[in-house]
């Protein structure tokens, strides 16, 4: 078999192609893999985004309010005024009884809402 000869400036492009193709492999990997977020805990068992999404009637502002189906500025504000005119939620239920709110906009937040 015939030995190729190759000039100093290819030998150096074969070894820098082979660098850089090394390093795109291992970033690959590095970012391909799940991260666990704790001892013990296996990769996917992280908390469901609709638990993270969820709002407290009772300390929520007016940003976290407007998340919800349903719920502008205009609304959100009748909430917070509600909450300091007649005190904390009992029950995601209770918020019906906001000016401008109806049955129907509450039922909207099923597992969206929570009291505290």
């Amino acid at each position: 078999m015939k030995k190729a000869n190759l000039t100093k400036t290819e030998q150096r492009f074969l070894w820098t192609t082979a660098l850089v193709c090394a390093v795109c492999v291992a970033l690959a990997f590095g970012f391909a893999v799940p991260r666990q977020t704790g001892p013990g805990r296996a990769a996917g068992s992280e908390t469901p985004l609709i638990q993270l999404a969820r709002v407290d009637l009772n300390t929520a502002g007016q940003d976290a309010l407007c998340t919800l189906p349903g719920v502008g500025e205009q609304r959100a504000r009748a909430i917070i005024e509600y909450r300091e005119q007649y005190g904390r939620f009992a029950a995601v239920e209770e918020a019906a009884a906001v000016p401008g709110l109806t049955e129907a906009v509450v039922e909207e937040w099923d597992g969206l809402a929570y009291v505290s």
